[in-house]
Formats: C-alpha cells, structure tokens, sequence
C-alpha cells in the first residue's frame, strides 16, 4: 500500500454557559472543501478542539 501524506487544520469550538455552537455545521463547512473530521479535543467533558484532515 503506497504511504498516504495528509495536512490537517484544527477549529476551536466554543462553549456558551453549557451550551456548545452547531459542532455539526462547523464540520459540513470543512467537509464542502474536502477535509474530513479525525479527531476531537475535549476539557471536562465539552468539545474544545477539532481536527480534520485532507490528502496533499
């Protein structure tokens, strides 16, 4: 299998009160340019951080 190269890029998220923004339309938004979601950062429980990725 030949080796795969990839950049990634991250989105912080933010937390109002209790309440998350639309972690769903953040990720449709980089998804519509090509990168896909590869991991998740999380404080306490809540969403922090993306990190999505997309082939060279």
């Amino acid at each position: 299998m030949a080796d795969q190269r990839y950049v990634y890029t991250t989105h912080a998220t933010e937390a109002r009160g209790k309440k998350m923004g639309n972690i769903e339309s953040v990720i449709n938004e980089y998804a519509k340019e090509g990168w896909r979601l590869a991991e998740t950062f999380q404080r306490d429980g809540t969403t922090i951080g993306i990190v999505f990725e997309r082939e060279v």
